[in-house]
């Protein structure tokens, strides 16, 4: 091969690998320990930076050991997608429209796992989890913020968001450019 060869192939790779700039997946934090498993009804509006119309689906969230499951629905009731956080990781099951068509319009499973937990977990689970590791979670009196090699990630506001929290949660993610608002329903708040 000749050097010009040589310099085009690394220039490739480098680009390539800039690509996977993005932050690892961060650790999972372990579910705080429930008397019995919990269903949460919450409504979740996604919102993309790139100023796209806002989407709203109804998840059902289930909290069960290290399972998290979150069945997306449309706002009437047709059952969309089912996100699966377990032990074998993050994962869309289909629901009534075919994967790749949610996958087209939702951001990737690992992503709104992590998500969910970082704003339904207590904080205490999620700097044990983050210990020794490059990711980082700060509290102020508004917020909890994650950090990635001390790069804001993400901002999560109130600072004192988790499961059982009555109010509306706000995330507001610099990496995957999203603000994702979670808001109980209204039937769930007046139970």
């Amino acid at each position: 091969m000749t050097v010009p060869r040589l310099l085009v192939i690394a220039v490739l790779l480098t680009l390539l690998g800039g690509c996977s700039l993005a932050p690892p997946l961060p650790p999972a934090p372990s579910q705080p320990a429930l008397a019995e498993p919990a269903t949460l009804k919450r409504q979740l509006t996604f919102e993309r930076d790139d100023s796209s119309e806002p989407q709203t689906l109804i998840a059902l969230i289930r909290l069960d050991g290290n399972e998290l499951r979150a069945a997306l629905l449309t706002p009437y009731g047709q059952r969309l997608v089912t996100l699966v956080d377990d032990d074998d990781g993050s994962r869309y099951v289909a629901g009534d429209v075919p994967l790749a068509e949610i996958e087209k319009r939702l951001p990737p499973a690992e992503w709104l796992a992590a998500r969910l937990q970082w704003c339904l977990w207590p904080a205490g689970a999620l700097r044990e989890a983050f210990a020794g590791t490059s990711w980082r979670l700060t509290l102020t009196d508004e917020a909890r913020e994650i950090h990635h090699h001390g790069r804001l990630i993400a901002r999560i506001s109130p600072a004192d968001s988790q499961a059982g929290r009555r109010g509306p949660v706000l995330l507001d993610d610099r990496q995957g450019q999203y603000r994702l608002r979670i808001t109980p329903l209204k039937e769930a708040v007046d139970e």
